[in-house]
C-alpha cells in the first residue's frame, strides 16, 4: 500500500509550506497558495482532508500529472513543479528545499522532485490498478 500525507506547517499571507510524506517517510517540501476560510480564485489552497489520486494529462504542462479528485469548489488540482505561489493557482508544488525567489517563499529543485514523485506514484498505479490511492492533507493551524 502507498500512503501519501501532506502536513502544512508554515502559513503566510500568500503561501503555505508543507512536507509530503510517502508511507510516513519524508519525501519532499510543498508550496501552495494561502489557506483561507473564503476562497479567492487561483489564490487559495484546497481544504485539508483526504482525496483520491489519479492521473491527468495537463494541456498546460503537456504531460501527465498527479490529479486530486473531487476537491469541493476546485477543479483540476494537480501536483506539479513550480517555485512560488505565482506558479500554484490552487495546485500543490513539490520540491526539495525551501528558499526565496524575488522576495517570495519558494520550493527548490522542483522539476526533478516532480519527476521522482510521478515515477513512484504512476508505477504504483500501474502495478495496483484496482487500488484507490489517497492523499491526506493536514493543517497544523486553522485557516484565516
Amino acid at each position: 500500500m502507498l500512503k501519501l500525507k501532506l502536513v502544512r506547517y508554515d502559513y503566510g499571507n500568500d503561501y503555505t509550506i508543507g512536507e509530503l510524506y510517502i508511507n510516513d517517510k519524508y519525501f519532499c517540501d510543498t508550496l501552495e497558495d494561502a489557506v483561507r476560510t473564503k476562497k479567492i480564485y487561483a489564490e487559495t489552497a484546497i481544504p485539508s482532508g483526504v482525496y483520491q489520486l489519479s492521473k491527468r494529462f495537463s494541456p498546460n504542462f503537456k504531460r501527465e500529472l498527479i490529479w486530486l479528485l473531487n476537491v469541493v469548489g476546485f477543479e483540476y488540482i494537480l501536483i506539479h513543479s513550480g517555485n512560488t505561489n505565482q506558479d500554484t493557482k490552487g495546485c500543490i508544488l513539490v520540491g526539495k528545499g525551501i528558499g526565496v525567489i524575488n522576495k517570495d517563499k519558494a520550493v527548490l529543485n522542483s522539476k526533478v522532485t516532480e519527476q521522482e514523485l510521478n515515477k513512484i506514484v504512476f508505477d504504483y498505479m500501474t502495478k495496483n490498478p484496482k487500488e484507490k490511492l489517497l492523499i491526506e492533507i493536514i493543517d497544523t493551524k486553522k485557516a484565516s
